[in-house]
């Protein structure tokens, strides 16, 4: 009885928290995302026309479907170990198949982290190497087209073109991950200096705001764009890059209106468009709603056009402003609902 009871909160504790607003589903009916559904290896994911929905006796808890959703609605509690080595701060992680006794940094698959999970470690945790003990990947029925090594490499490809220091990674065996864990100290906390005077008053705040996270009032883990964790470059690298086709783009704003991160903006005051490329989460929202097929997200490119100069008219037709990008090749005289319609369907002549 006992036991049944341990394994079923173990797997109740393993499963994906899920935040079903934030799914592109919850958005758009267009939406091709099929992420979680294509990366779980036990099929626990099952979409539909009607609904997304998981399996919970079919989900082992490997935590995979977390780092492929574009929009963070799928979240898990498997974090790396941090340890202060020399000057830096490195993450230890295992596999639970790597033969570790399970404890802190142990967590069912390595390659469970995404770009923005990596990028606030080294951002806000100055974590700088990952070291990593791991069964045979290749063998593993978890094996996946995620790879830890492979993202750190690209991180550091994006970082190295902004001068920064990359992230080490390094695999070890059972013997040197358990030596480390157990010999490193814990990281050294980092913050500005504190007077007497604001230290109560600090620590008043500091109530207040667990508080408020205990009452569900405070987001304790909001999803943030990856780019938006690397430092600004007109010259480096970004992890998603919309890519604006002005000839094709007919300027009805169905893109700007689904962007759940700003990263497409209208401004009207200089008649243009502007993409923020930092703020893409690869969420392919404005991509399967552009009718004109306009739009395309790509990845780890060096952004060339974010701005795209705008024509404005009244249409001759309704009436009504429009814009659209002066590179557009069709009719410049009417909008875009104006263009599609056959204003002479109910005039007839007579003789």
């Amino acid at each position: 009885m006992l036991d049944d009871v341990r394994d079923y909160l173990q797997q109740e504790l393993r499963l994906p928290e899920i935040r079903g607003e934030d799914c592109v589903h919850a958005h758009i009916e267009t939406a091709s995302c099929r992420a979680c559904v294509e990366i779980c290896p036990k099929h626990a994911w099952q979409l539909s026309d009607e609904s997304l929905g998981i399996d919970t006796e079919a989900c082992d808890g490997c935590g995979l479907c977390a780092p492929v959703c574009p929009q963070g609605a799928i979240l898990h509690d498997h974090f790396p170990f941090l340890r202060q080595f020399n000057q830096s701060v490195i993450a230890l992680v295992a596999c639970e198949r790597a033969g570790i006794e399970p404890g802190k940094g142990v967590i069912p698959c390595i390659h469970a982290f995404s770009l923005e999970e990596i990028l606030k470690l080294y951002q806000k945790q100055e974590v700088r190497g990952f070291l990593v003990c791991h069964a045979d990947c290749s063998q593993c029925s978890r094996h996946s087209r995620l790879n830890l090594s492979t993202q750190l490499e690209q991180i550091n490809v994006a970082l190295g073109q902004r001068k920064q220091t990359g992230l080490v990674y390094r695999d070890v065996s059972i013997e040197i991950w358990r030596e480390q864990r157990d010999k490193l100290p814990q990281p050294v906390v980092k913050g500005p200096e504190v007077s007497r005077r604001n230290f109560l008053r600090l620590g008043a705040q500091q109530v207040v705001q667990e508080t408020l996270k205990a009452k569900g009032m405070v987001e304790e883990k909001k999803f943030v764009p990856p780019g938006a964790l690397l430092s600004a470059s007109d010259t480096a690298i970004f992890p998603y890059v919309p890519h604006l086709q002005p000839e094709l783009c007919n300027g009805c704003d169905a893109c700007l209106q689904v962007c759940p991160h700003r990263a497409l903006l209208l401004d009207l005051e200089q008649a243009r468009y502007v993409v923020n490329v930092e703020n893409c989460s690869h969420c392919l929202m404005c991509q399967d709603i552009c009718a004109q097929k306009a739009i395309q997200v790509v990845q780890w490119v060096v952004p060339q056009a974010i701005q795209f100069s705008l024509h404005t008219a009244r249409c001759k037709h309704c009436g009504r402003p429009f814009h659209r990008p002066v590179e557009y090749q069709a009719d410049s005289t009417t909008c875009h609902i104006c263009s599609q319609v056959n204003h002479y369907r109910n005039l007839f002549q007579v003789y």
